[in-house]
């Protein structure tokens, strides 16, 4: 498994905050590296029964403690919001899905 993607965390901005009146995400910590790849049509029909959302699966070789709401991968323009996580002793993993978040 190659670690060669960076991942950026954010606060999630779900309401108006007068000290971010622009509404951008906010970054919590520095990016991470991390293991990202598409979840697959198959497997995504079989956890969530529907293909509307892209969702991709997020290792991290570091566990990230901090809170988060949403994250980009690789500087894209497009942000995921936590679907569900994976948890084992060696490896933290996410599955997240596309978000509408700008």
């Amino acid at each position: 498994m190659r670690f060669t993607d960076r991942v950026q965390f954010y606060e999630s901005n779900d309401r108006y905050d007068t000290d971010n009146p622009d509404g951008k995400p906010i970054p919590v910590g520095e990016p991470v590296i991390a293991n990202v790849t598409h979840l697959g049509v198959n497997r995504s029909m079989q956890l969530f029964g529907n293909l509307n959302t892209e969702r991709l699966v997020v290792r991290l070789i570091q566990p990230f403690n901090e809170d988060w709401g949403i994250l980009r991968v690789n500087d894209s323009e497009t942000y995921y919001a936590l679907e569900t996580g994976v948890y084992p002793l060696k490896i933290d993993g996410y599955i997240v899905g596309e978000t509408q978040n700008e």
